[in-house]
């Protein structure tokens, strides 16, 4: 990836700035992640960055416009989870399977469940709406995947949405307690989860 030239004219003007921009947004969702929406500021989203406050206004209207771009960064990610588990030829669990370990590398990261959870709470308006609906639609998109599964009989018979309400509070605690360091990666631990919930804790 080329480098971010912040303060000098370059021929790929265009590639430059949405360069910028995204670096904007990855430090953003860093500090959102870590330290909440509203104990972060526009300045220190800029001393971060090494930039003026008013040169962020270049990116976004305000803050809780670089929240929703970040939102929108996170729901692009979740997508590819979802068309990675749409194009498994697998049946209802496989695709289950291939859905939330991609899901699991996601939630720990600066765009993951936390920043989510920020958003959710601090966006207004039509921005709330529009990120509710998209999270609606996530939630009916793996139900159907677990509906798959119960007609191929790859999953039991139960409630797909409680079973998709299950999954994701389990996956959407990962950040609760992950250890970036440790010697499992979100993948494996992905499967951990998901053989607990398929398989039970019955002896």
């Amino acid at each position: 990836m080329p480098a971010i030239q912040w303060h000098r004219k370059t021929k790929d003007v265009e590639e430059q700035q949405e360069l910028k921009r995204r670096a904007v947004l990855d430090v953003a969702a860093r500090l959102f992640s870590t330290v909440g929406y509203k104990k972060t500021s526009l300045d220190d989203i800029a001393a971060e960055l090494d930039l003026t406050k008013p040169a962020l206004y270049y990116y976004a209207r305000n803050k809780e416009d670089i929240l929703m771009q970040c939102s929108l960064v996170s729901l692009e990610g979740v997508k590819r989870c979802f068309d990675a588990a749409q194009v498994s030829t697998g049946n209802g669990l496989d695709r289950l399977r291939v859905f939330f370990r991609s899901y699991a590398a996601l939630v720990v990261s600066d765009f993951g469940s936390s920043l989510m959870r920020e958003a959710r709470r601090n966006l207004t308006g039509k921005n709330q709406e529009k990120l509710r609906q998209t999270l609606r639609d996530g939630q009916e998109f793996l139900e159907e995947v677990i509906k798959a599964g119960i007609k191929d009989k790859s999953i039991r018979e139960c409630s797909p949405k409680r079973l998709a309400q299950v999954l994701f509070s389990a996956f959407n605690q990962m950040p609760e307690w992950y250890n970036p360091d440790g010697s499992e990666p979100p993948e494996v631990i992905a499967n951990q989860i998901l053989e607990l919930v398929s398989n039970g804790i019955r002896a």
